[in-house]
């Protein structure tokens, strides 16, 4: 089975806005066919920067070209009564609706699941949303700064001396949009196993909750993790280490600390004494023992020693820029880059499937531009006619 046939035969629409664009990628990359369906004035996405070339248009929005990559684009006004009707028709025939609009977006303009449901009675409807559909939160906004917050990982991220560092890249959105396309699947498992449709409820702040064990030691034990930067909280030497070119990335359990030890000539005799071969005695002494293994690391430029380190078996590789990961051999052997050839954007590289599917990869697929597959889907699949769609684009449906 390819990767392109491994989830072929289910339809998506997309109606959400940036927290679950990642959602409708990642069942695009699976195989689904997922139309993004935008305002006319488009998504919101296009307007974020970076932009292609510096040139700020709603073709050029990096964001918005990478979040919709592998999806088909269509028009839709849900304001309009015409554009809802038109979308409660290809809701007739799709098998997933993706949501992230505020709670009640879609029941206040008389699309919500009930509505969805009488047309498709198996659909499965995936709201995604800052804190879910109830509860005292429902109508408080979440942007990534402020769901950070709330779900509680930015309270254990940066340098213990200072104010908490916010991840970088949006990571609450595509969090959560792992966990909902997850869902996604299990719905659709039921489905065919029982005939049953479904509504997920989706919440970033309760996503964000499970990443690491940041809630779970603190409702286990009452025991407050706290900020420790690149350090790990159980286990030292494991940070980053300096080189002569950049960073290393060294990470030493209680296996690994006496070979690393016997391969480190003429490294300081405290460290041989036996109570630091436990982890918590030397995660305790991190402060202490890192500037030490730092003494080391620094005679070495950072690939020399991954090469090094990796050939006695230690878990070491260097902090790669963009530009290093990219142009990595492993990476280019393997095949995870592909070129993609877009209309406004040009051709660019852009990261495929992270798996292989029976030793193949799917490549990357362009975004849609605004209203792209209009045609194909609104007039070859709805069955309107040309002077159909110039009525309703003349109207601002589409």
């Amino acid at each position: 089975m390819s990767g392109e046939s491994l989830l072929s035969g289910f339809r998506v629409l997309d109606l959400s806005t940036s927290m679950g664009a990642f959602c409708g990628k990642v069942l695009a990359d699976l195989g689904m066919d997922v139309i993004k369906v935008e305002p006319p004035s488009g998504d919101d996405l296009r307007t974020e920067p970076p932009f292609a070339k510096g040139q700020a248009n709603r073709e050029g929005s990096l964001r918005f070209a990478y979040f919709n990559s592998g999806k088909r684009g269509i028009t839709l006004d849900l304001a309009r009564e015409t554009g809802r009707n038109l979308l409660l028709d290809l809701v007739e025939k799709a098998d997933v609706v993706i949501d992230s609009h505020e709670p009640g977006y879609l029941e206040d303009l008389g699309i919500g699941y009930g509505e969805m449901v009488a047309r498709r009675p198996r659909l499965v409807l995936v709201s995604i949303s800052g804190f879910g559909q109830d509860g005292p939160y429902r109508d408080y906004l979440a942007p990534d700064l402020v769901a950070n917050g709330m779900g509680g990982l930015l309270f254990i991220s940066g340098d213990p001396t200072m104010t908490p560092c916010v991840p970088p890249g949006g990571q609450t959105y595509v969090y959560t949009s792992l966990y909902s396309a997850f869902g996604t699947l299990l719905a659709l498992w039921q489905r065919e196993d029982k005939g049953l449709g479904a509504h997920i409820d989706a919440s970033v702040q309760a996503s964000m909750a499970l990443h690491e064990h940041v809630a779970f030691t603190w409702s286990s034990e009452n025991r407050l993790m706290k900020r420790a930067g690149s350090q790990h909280q159980h286990v030292a030497p494991a940070n980053l280490f300096p080189c002569k070119d950049g960073w290393i990335s060294f990470f030493a359990t209680q296996r690994h600390w006496p070979i690393f030890l016997d391969m480190w000539e003429g490294h300081p005799t405290e460290l041989d004494a036996p109570e630091l071969l436990v982890n918590l005695n030397r995660r305790a002494a991190a402060d202490w023992l890192n500037p030490m293994v730092a003494s080391y690391t620094s005679q070495y430029g950072k690939e020399e020693l991954s090469v090094l380190l990796q050939k006695h078996g230690l878990p070491a590789l260097p902090v790669n820029s963009p530009r290093d990961f990219m142009e990595d051999p492993h990476i280019v052997e393997r095949g995870f880059f592909g070129t993609v050839s877009h209309p406004v954007l040009g051709s660019f590289s852009q990261p495929g499937v992270p798996f292989l599917l029976d030793g193949e990869r799917r490549g990357p697929r362009p975004a849609p531009m605004l209203g792209q597959h209009n045609a194909e889907v609104l007039g070859g699949e709805l069955g309107l006619s040309e002077e159909d769609m110039g009525v309703l684009a003349a109207e601002g449906v589409i």
